[in-house]
């Protein structure tokens, strides 16, 4: 079910606007997914500019400014303003006029991520973008966003994707009912879990079964669970968080077909699981949090086999 309007809903409410010309010059679409509000923000673009969904990026006069693809968190000042040669940024790309119908669409994603800075170097063109051009921002959080900006935007909140629209979007990543079925669990809903990157869904699903046997009493720990090595500090801590939030979801699935014994085995796996997630929040090291959970559940499967 969805928590909010559809994006069907949302974008009949836009088109009506537009008809009517009482359109915002700048809209924030606030939600719980990124791929939703990308999707969402794609549409609009598409109705104002009269295009087709599918191919919105590649129009002349779409504008994206996307921190993924531009290899950062977030946007910063350099995106919103000229400061530095070759970097795609909103002023220079609102030089000119737009062509065609006269309308420019301006993708602005993940702008709760975006620095004051940047932030602060938006508030002049929100206030006033040039004829013709539509903002349109994302954001999964609100509390981020600078309040003058946030006053500058109409917002629409957009709700968790349908179930049809989350099948399509499991086949098109390459996932078999089975494999959605398993993410699902993981994290609470398929939604979730297609927010990971698909080499990062595609690590989880090799290492599922061999963490399932394991939970059953078969193959070894160090099948599933390795200490991380290599790369920032940061992306190891990031990476196990997903892993062994994963792992506490596949766990929690098993408990309805656990008898007694093995249940109070599944509970006691997942506090610790859950304490090795909540001391990766902190400052012990990914790779000592991790030798520190295979300790402790080595030392579990063995006090429960006497």
């Amino acid at each position: 079910m969805s928590s909010g309007p559809s994006l069907a809903d949302l974008e009949r409410r836009f088109r009506q606007e537009l008809e009517r010309g009482r359109q915002a010059e700048v809209y924030l679409l606030l939600g719980p997914s990124r791929r939703g509000l990308r999707r969402a923000s794609d549409h609009f673009a598409a109705a104002f500019l009269q295009a087709p969904p599918a191919r919105i990026h590649e129009h002349p006069e779409c504008v994206v400014l996307d921190p993924d693809a531009l290899g950062c968190r977030g946007l910063k000042v350099e995106h919103i303003a000229t400061r530095k040669e070759g970097v795609l940024n909103l002023e220079h790309a609102l030089r000119y006029r737009p062509t065609g119908i006269g309308r420019r669409a301006v993708l602005i994603l993940e702008a709760d991520r975006m620095n004051p800075d940047a932030q602060a170097a938006l508030l002049k063109t929100s206030e006033e973008p040039p004829a013709g051009t539509l903002l349109l921002l994302t954001a999964k959080d609100l509390s981020p966003l600078l309040p003058a900006l946030r006053s500058r935007c109409r917002t629409y909140r957009v709700g968790h994707a349908e179930g049809e629209d989350l099948k399509a979007a499991a086949a098109q990543a390459g996932l078999e009912p089975q494999q959605a079925s398993s993410l699902s669990r993981a994290f609470g809903s398929l939604e979730a879990a297609l927010e990971l990157p698909p080499e990062e869904i595609q690590w989880l699903l090799e290492r599922q079964p061999a963490f399932l046997a394991w939970l059953h009493g078969e193959g070894p720990l160090e099948a599933w669970l390795e200490a991380p090595s290599g790369g920032p500090l940061a992306e190891q801590r990031r990476r196990q968080q997903i892993f062994l939030a994963a792992c506490l979801g596949w766990l929690v699935a098993e408990y309805p077909q656990a008898d007694p014994g093995q249940a109070l085995f599944l509970d006691r796996c997942a506090r610790h699981t859950s304490q090795a997630l909540a001391y990766l929040s902190g400052q012990i090291t990914p790779a000592v949090v991790v030798e520190t959970l295979a300790q402790s559940l080595d030392g579990l499967r063995r006090k429960m086999a006497q």
